[in-house]
Formats: C-alpha cells, structure tokens, sequence
C-alpha cells in the first residue's frame, strides 16, 4: 500500500466506543486520500453542478478513500465520500459528473437529515470512525467488494451495527428517484448530457449480475432498477444536450487522474495498460507514478523530467517529482520541486503542506520558519487536517514556541476525539500564550468546545 498520494492519511480507525468491538474484530483500516489534483479535477467537474443545486462550493467537500469498490455516498451534513475504484472505472469525465449530480441531489434534498444533525459537528475523521464502525461496513458485509477490489467485509463474518448505522447508507427508494430527478435538473442546467449516468448506470447493472451475492457497497446502497435507467433515458431524449460531448480539457483532466491513481494504487496494472507505445500525457504521467511505486526511481525521474521540459508550469508534475525525491530519503532535494508547485498552484494548501513536510525534515531554523509559514496559510483551508497540526507543532516545538506547540497539540487532540488530552494542552496553550492574542483566544474556544462536547 503505497504511503500517500501528495498527502495520504493512512488512518487506523478505532470505532467510537459503542462499536469498538465489531471494528476490532474486523481489523479494519480505512484510507483517505488527500491529492491537490485528483481533489481539484473533481471540483472542477462539480462545482457547475453545485451552484445549479443552490449550494455553496465553499461549502462542499470531496473525502477520497482508496477502495476498490464501487462506493459513493454522503455523510456529516456537505462532505461527499468516493471511492477511487469507481473514480477508475469511468470511462469519461461525464459519467463522473453524473454520479456527483446524483449524491449532490442527496444533499440539496436534505437526505439523511437525522445522520447529517448527528455528525455534522464531528470531525472528518470522527465522521470516518462512525461510517467504519457501522455505515461503511454494513455495506461490505451485506454486498461484500464485487471484483475483489479491496471492499471492506474481510470474511465470511458480518458484523453487527444499531440499526440507523446499518440503514446509514441504504437510501430509499423515494430518496433515489429524488436524488435522480434532482441530477437530471442539474445536468439540464448546466448544459451536460445524461448519456453519462446511462452509461455508469448500465455498467453497474452488468457487474449486479454478475455480483449477486458479493455485491458492492454502491450496488447495495444505490438499487438498480430498469426504472432508474429508464428515467435518465427519457431525459435524454428530451435533452437538447444529450449529444454534446466532453470538453477536451475535462477529457485530459480526467484522463490524468486516472493514470494518477493507477500509478500510485495498481502500479503493475498501470504498466501494462499505458504502455511504452502510448506517448500521451496520462500515459506518461502513470508510467512515472508507477515506476517510482516499483522502485525504479531513476526511470521514473527520467520520465517525469520529460514532462516537466513539455509543461514546465505544471504544478502536479512537480509535486510529483518532489514526493518521488521525499519519500526517497532525499527531503533536501525535494524541496525545490515542492516551492515550486507552491508557486504554482498557491490555492492548494495541501501542497504547502508536502512542503512544510520535507522543509522541517531537513531541520534548520530558516526550514523550520519557512515550514511554519506555509502551515500558517495551511490551516485556512486545512483546519481539520491532523497531519498539518502534527507538523505544526514539530515547527513550533524546533521554534522553541512553547505556546504555539501545545496549541497545535491541543488541536490534534480535538481532531482525535481525546478530549482529555486537548483540554490539557488547550490549558497549557492558554497559560503559556499571551492573554488577547488570536492564538490565546483559539485555545479560550478550543477549551470551550471541548467542554460542550457530549461525553461518550
């Protein structure tokens, strides 16, 4: 299993205390992507989609877990949960804009309101421990992984949740006709075809036949049924946009995320399905992950240089050749690759993250500064990541800032849920900090938070 992509949280989740013990039994891990690109490209497609259904993209959010399955699902009010096997399995750009239209009409649509009220508060990785410990896992064990492609009902045992986590991702079926007729709205809207989602939606039928009794998580959550299908293509043939194809940018936008996630998750697939006679970008692009996912990192340097001399701008490129070098042992040379993709692509906090990484890796007071400042930016989009506080407070501690150390621990705390810990730290943060000051007030709020948090 590779380490990360640009940011992998490889997250060894303890269900919440109710469900500790079905969790357990099943050793479950679950894994979230973070990657400044394949993040971007799906929002990229979506946000059209959003500003159709009423929402605000500020206020949505895209959680990648690496899962071979074909899982999609909405959970803890905006946040919209998809597997990289069903991102890999669409063919083209459109047939993934429909399933986003279908899960952003469950949101628009208030569905799951209840669930929704109950995690809405929760961190993202609270709202992971829940899904894992009930949700999620009521999927796999009622349809297990069609195709084996790493679903999570890991034996012939079925684990047994409370009823409304068990029903947590099982929509009704009025639920799905409202979420269908909503994305077919906003397919209208923004002037997209519904061939896409006919085309998804037929290939899900195929692999339900073939799964009967290893179903998918999507396939059990999301019924199929002649009708749903039956809907789409009627609005297709009243859409004056049924024929209007994929833009070439969406094309090479979605063609590269899927190489992306071939290189990094099915490197040796990957080799085999863009091979060295396929000169393309993607092609190459997959090519360089997966040599370097093999070991081959003087060949995957090679290629990724190649592209870097066509597309010297590329931000992702050399976020990659960056990663390539950290996760080498080689933090001091990766630096320069990630400045650079920070200069690039300034909005993608996640970048600036890497950056801070392999900067305090190299452990001097200049690199040590440089990484705070770029975890500083950070935390503007990136308040609920544990790993930029875990950074933050190595930055702070090398500083010799005692304050802002124990205020970064206290936030790593909040974000785990160790609500003694946090409230010890948000203490210390407090005394240590100067009265007034923007830090010294977060820890007055952290403290407050904690202390208005339900005790499990």
């Amino acid at each position: 299993m590779f380490k990360r992509i640009a940011t992998l949280f490889c997250l060894t989740l303890f269900a919440l205390a109710p469900f500790r013990a079905a969790t357990a039994q099943q050793g479950q891990r679950l894994n979230l992507i973070r990657d400044a690109e394949i993040e971007s490209t799906i929002r990229t497609f979506t946000v059209p989609i959003w500003k159709a259904a009423g929402l605000d993209p500020n206020g949505v959010e895209i959680m990648i877990v690496q899962d071979g399955s074909l899982n999609a699902f909405v959970a803890g009010g905006q946040r919209i949960f998809i597997n990289t096997g069903l991102i890999m399995r669409t063919e083209r750009p459109n047939q993934l804009i429909g399933v986003m239209a279908h899960e952003s009409g469950h949101i628009a649509g208030g569905h799951l309101a209840r669930m929704q009220e109950e995690l809405r508060g929760l961190s993202t990785l609270q709202i992971l421990e829940t899904i894992l410990a009930g949700g999620a896992m009521a999927g796999g064990a009622l349809g297990g992984a069609a195709g084996g492609g790493g679903g999570h009902s890991g034996g012939t045992g079925r684990p047994m949740a409370p009823g409304s986590l068990m029903s947590f991702l099982k929509y009704t079926q009025t639920q799905e006709s409202a979420a269908d007729q909503a994305a077919i709205t906003y397919l209208q809207r923004t002037g997209q075809s519904p061939k896409g989602t006919i085309e998804f939606l037929r290939y899900m039928q195929r692999e339900e036949k073939l799964a009967i009794n290893r179903r998918d998580p999507y396939l059990t959550t999301h019924p199929l049924t002649p009708e749903r299908i039956s809907a789409f293509e009627q609005a297709a043939a009243n859409s004056p946009y049924a024929n209007t194809p994929d833009t070439p940018q969406f094309l090479m936008l979605h063609q590269r995320m899927v190489a992306k996630l071939y290189g990094f998750i099915a490197p040796d697939a990957a080799l085999q399905r863009y091979t060295e006679a396929d000169r393309s970008v993607p092609a190459r692009y997959a090519r360089a992950i997966a040599l370097y996912r093999k070991g081959a990192l003087g060949s995957a340097l090679l290629t990724i240089d190649g592209l870097l001399k066509e597309f010297p701008s590329d931000p992702y490129f050399h976020e990659v050749r960056g990663q390539m070098l950290y996760e080498n042992g080689r933090a001091a040379e990766s630096i320069a690759s990630y400045r650079r993709a920070v200069q690039l692509a300034p909005s993608a906090a996640i970048l600036k993250i890497d950056l801070a990484r392999a900067l305090l890796d190299v452990n001097t007071p200049d690199n040590d500064r440089e990484a705070v400042r770029n975890l500083e930016l950070a935390t503007q989009q990136e308040a609920g990541s544990f790993e930029l506080w875990r950074l933050m407070a190595s930055g702070y501690s090398k500083l010799n800032n005692p304050g802002m150390t124990s205020l970064a621990r206290a936030e790593m705390a909040a974000l785990r849920g160790q609500r003694s810990e946090a409230q010890t730290h948000a203490e210390a943060a407090s005394r240590q900090l100067t009265a007034g000051t923007p830090a010294w007030q977060r820890a007055q709020d952290l403290k407050a938070y904690i202390n208005s948090r339900p005790r499990k």
